[in-house]
């Protein structure tokens, strides 16, 4: 288990000092994916979390704030016309599904409010570290539907919703050292009763990250900023058309 760990710290390492000289900004939610990242580049990265002023995502990022000693630039959410977001994403992908919209629009907002034309977003994790509750629920579920549609549906839609904006998205957790040695990341590895990402959690610990960061438990984006309860409230107007 060590060795794993280890070889996945320098290979996700590797990734994020390739960005040194980069204006980076990071898609941030103040849990384990995007602070480790932030920790990785030695806090370069420029924060930015996106939520409702009394969203999880937001609370989670004031709390980072204190404990890492940082300053994280946060979008409120609540007087942004979030269905005209909603209709240039399906302008994008016609095929995205009210599910998709949700997660996807915590990006495609952000990216339009930040300077950097650098994002760094921790796509990947998830999928290749066996970060979903599914997998914690399900002893039998692997990763591979997972991944197939990260690497087919969402990482080229992102990219499009990236150019639309003139933006640069890096996924260092999708770097070529990681998708390398990605077959030798197993199950096992990462699901230890509830707990998931243990090789994430053993880096963000070997880095001397915070238990009360790296011990978080996931919530989606679109759970987290509170875009999806506004969903809901809006879907008839937002997929009237479909």
């Amino acid at each position: 288990m060590q060795n794993i760990v280890e070889d996945v710290y320098e290979e996700l390492k590797a990734a994020v000092e390739k960005t040194a000289n980069l204006p980076c900004a990071i898609a941030y939610s103040g849990g384990l994916d995007s602070s480790l990242l932030l920790g990785l580049s030695g806090y370069k990265y420029i924060p930015y979390t996106l939520g409702f002023s009394d969203s999880r995502d937001i609370e989670n990022a004031d709390e980072a704030s204190m404990i890492l000693n940082i300053h994280v630039k946060k979008i409120m959410l609540d007087d942004i016309d979030i269905q005209g977001y909603a209709a240039q994403l399906k302008e994008i992908d016609p095929k995205i599904t009210r599910m998709e919209l949700g997660y996807e629009l915590v990006l495609f907002i952000l990216m339009d409010f930040i300077p950097e034309k650098y994002v760094v977003t921790g796509q990947g994790a998830d999928e290749i570290f066996y970060g979903y509750r599914r997998f914690i629920d399900n002893p039998r579920l692997k990763n591979d539907t997972y991944l197939n549609r990260l690497f087919n549906v969402t990482i080229p839609r992102e990219k499009k919703m990236a150019e639309y904006y003139g933006k640069e998205l890096i996924t260092p957790y999708l770097s070529s050292g990681i998708l390398r040695m990605r077959h030798n990341i197993t199950r096992d590895d990462n699901i230890n009763d509830t707990r998931n990402k243990i090789i994430l959690r053993e880096i963000a610990k070997k880095i001397n990250m915070p238990d009360e960061i790296y011990s978080r438990n996931k919530t989606a984006a679109q759970y987290g900023s509170g875009i999806n309860k506004f969903l809901l409230r809006q879907d008839d107007k937002i997929f009237r058309n479909e």
